[in-house]
């Protein structure tokens, strides 16, 4: 290659120089809309690409925020459904200790487990036996009055008859008069007091309580309420319906009343 064509290809190149030096100065410090259209297009392709960037970055980091809020949310609910169940309980074994009884006498607490297989809705299991010194033969009561006694006292568990038994006769005694009577069931909502004369006075809605006359009962335990009082019967005996104060398909925590050994 000679001198000549050297010159030349230099002087190009110094002319390529020279246009894209005053390009980019026009592209810079000109006002014209070609030129604000140009950085309008770089402005907003920068837009797309820096919002794609950080909306994915943003996306991911607020998936996992609501994971975590979900897990809270859960572990929330779980801990006020805990705190309202204790709170309820609470308000029952403080009714449940309201209950006097003589200094002579201590509490076994124990929660229900449900029924046996071949009861006839006369019996509860209860989860306290023989390992907490029950024993059979002993009271059992719930937050709304005596409920029966224990039948049968297993290590761990206890099989505890209901008031409602056809069976048994329990002493008892009006709330106002404190008129003694026999108290009989009649089903599970309802029972009979027998040995009431038509002389004595009986009022409906009168409270029914255990009475001291069998030495197996502690007195003064709520029974029920009196709903019905007839003198229509062929005896010298009032007819007196009672209903229980205590739902026994709703119970979920008993006392066992337990006699202190001197």
């Amino acid at each position: 290659m000679n001198s000549i064509q050297k010159i030349k290809i230099i002087r190009e190149w110094v002319y390529l120089g020279i246009a894209i030096v005053t390009s980019i100065f026009l592209i810079l410090f000109n006002d014209s809309s070609f030129n604000n259209s140009l950085s309008t297009i770089g402005l907003d392709a920068f837009s797309v690409l820096s919002y794609d960037f950080f909306s994915l970055r943003e996306k991911a980091s607020l998936e996992e925020d609501i994971v975590l809020l979900k897990q809270k949310l859960v572990i929330a609910t779980h801990d006020k459904k805990l705190y309202e169940e204790s709170f309820e309980e609470n308000i029952r074994l403080k009714n449940l200790l309201s209950i006097e009884l003589p200094d002579s006498v201590s509490y076994v607490y124990a929660k229900v487990t449900g029924k046996p297989a071949s009861s006839l809705q006369n019996t509860l299991l209860i989860n306290a036996g023989t390992e907490k010194n029950v024993v059979d033969g002993e009271m059992v009561i719930s937050v709304d009055g005596f409920i029966g006694v224990i039948k049968i006292a297993g290590k761990h568990m206890s099989k505890v008859a209901l008031i409602s038994d056809p069976g048994n006769k329990i002493p008892v005694i009006t709330g106002t008069g404190k008129i003694p009577g026999i108290m009989r069931s009649l089903d599970q909502r309802t029972a009979e007091i027998h040995e009431i004369t038509k002389s004595q006075i009986v009022e409906i809605g009168e409270q029914i309580f255990t009475s001291d006359f069998s030495k197996l009962y502690h007195q003064n335990l709520l029974i029920g309420e009196v709903v019905s009082v007839s003198d229509s019967s062929a005896t010298i005996n009032k007819q007196v319906i009672i209903e229980y104060s205590a739902d026994f398909l709703e119970i979920k925590d008993v006392f066992i009343i337990h006699n202190n050994k001197e």
